[in-house]
C-alpha cells in the first residue's frame, strides 16, 4: 500500500466527521462543516498545525456560529461562511480547557483521533450548539459574559448593533 501520508491521514479523519455530522445536517466543503437553522450558521473545521509535514499530520478543530442577524446589522462587505461571532476551539470543551491538537503518524492514530475528535463533537460540541438556537441567544450569552471566543471590543460592537434588536 506504500506510504501513508497526511493527507491520508486527514481523509480518514473527516470521512468519519462527515459521516457523524451528516445525522446533524451539517454540510461539508473542504475542511468546513456546516449548518444554518436561517439565523446562525454552526461551524466545524479542521485546522493542520503549520507544522504538519508530508507523513506527520498535527490538527486541531474550531468550532464556530455566525449570525445572520448581526451580519445584516453589522457594516461589512464580508460573507456570512467568513464571519464569526463565537468561537471555540476544541480543547476548550475539554476539562482541562487547554488548546488540543492531535498528532497522527499512522492509520491507526489517524482511527483513534478520528473516534475522539467526532466522540467530542458528538458529547459536547452539539450539546453546546443546541442551546445556542437564535442571536437572542448569542446577546444573553454576550450580556452574561458567556463564552465568546470573540474579543471584548467586538462583543460590545455587536450589543450596540442589537441594542434595538427584537427578542
Amino acid at each position: 500500500m506504500g506510504q501513508m501520508m497526511s493527507k491520508d491521514y486527514k481523509k480518514v479523519i473527516l470521512d468519519k466527521l462527515t459521516r457523524e455530522l451528516k445525522e446533524q445536517h451539517f454540510k461539508k466543503k473542504g475542511n468546513l462543516f456546516s449548518f444554518s437553522n436561517g439565523d446562525l450558521t454552526y461551524f466545524i473545521g479542521v485546522q493542520s498545525s503549520q507544522s504538519s509535514t508530508a507523513s506527520i499530520l498535527k490538527l486541531t478543530v474550531n468550532t464556530e456560529i455566525a449570525s445572520v442577524s448581526i451580519s445584516k446589522l453589522d457594516d461589512t462587505s464580508l460573507p456570512i461562511e467568513h464571519q464569526r461571532h463565537y468561537n471555540r476551539r476544541i480543547g476548550f470543551y475539554l476539562d482541562d480547557k487547554q488548546d488540543k491538537w492531535w498528532t497522527v503518524e499512522s492509520i491507526d492514530s489517524a482511527i483513534k483521533a478520528a473516534n475522539e475528535i467526532a466522540e467530542i463533537i458528538g458529547e459536547k460540541v452539539i450539546p453546546n450548539f443546541e442551546t445556542i438556537r437564535s442571536t437572542s441567544d448569542l446577546v444573553t450569552l454576550w450580556r452574561n459574559g458567556g463564552w465568546l471566543g470573540i474579543t471584548e471590543g467586538q462583543r460590545k460592537h455587536y450589543l450596540s448593533l442589537l441594542e434595538n434588536f427584537e427578542k
